[in-house]
């Protein structure tokens, strides 16, 4: 790849500002508190300039949640500390874990009135997290661990995880006493169940 122009990189610079600026006033008012006008307001620039960065408001969600999908990435795949079915399980949990301690960082991703992406592929297609979980699942599958179609097993964790972590996020009171033994107990009902519907 042949170097940046100076101009490339200012431009660049200067497209990391307004997004940086972004996820601040998000984490402030909400997701529903970004405007465009609101962020050029608060960055010192016409609201038009904006939109020689990011073509509308949903091409800058998109841009931050590609980041922010990364950021949980290199998170989840710091914590696995182990293979198998329990670096699975190690990295379930941490996601439950990730968004109890980021909540305004988890509802902006997952829980917005427009998805992240419109891509039809199901489900969360520019997710490295999601694919950080089926390279682990597709290993689990190759060594006897776990067996049946990949992507639809690493599908169901996925799902049940997300649930556990809006449940999390959402009630101020979770069951079982604290939100750790609520995690973790869903994360081994879902992969008793994902074991043993692949024995069956």
């Amino acid at each position: 790849m042949p170097p940046r122009t100076a101009r490339e990189r200012v431009r660049g610079e200067v497209r990391q500002e307004i997004l940086d600026e972004a996820e601040r006033l998000i984490r402030e008012e909400g997701l529903a508190g970004l405007t465009m006008r609101k962020l050029a307001s608060r960055l010192g620039y016409a609201p038009m300039s904006l939109y020689s960065y990011f073509a509308d408001k949903q091409a800058l969600l998109h841009e931050l949640g590609r980041q922010g999908f990364e950021v949980i990435a290199r998170r989840l795949a710091g914590a696995v500390e182990r293979g198998g079915v329990d670096g699975v399980r190690e990295l379930l949990v941490e996601f439950v874990r990730y968004a109890h301690e980021d909540p305004v960082h988890y509802r902006s991703l997952f829980l917005g009135e427009k998805p992240i992406t419109d891509r039809p592929e199901c489900p969360d297609a520019v997710n490295p997290a999601f694919a950080l979980l089926s390279e682990h699942v597709a290993e689990c599958v190759a060594r006897g661990a776990l067996s049946g179609d990949v992507l639809a097993t690493s599908t169901v964790l996925w799902t049940a995880v997300h649930g556990v972590a809006t449940v999390v996020v959402t009630f101020e009171h979770c069951p079982f006493g604290s939100w750790e033994t609520y995690a973790e107990t869903m994360v081994d009902t879902a992969l008793a169940g994902v074991r043993a519907r692949a024995g069956g």
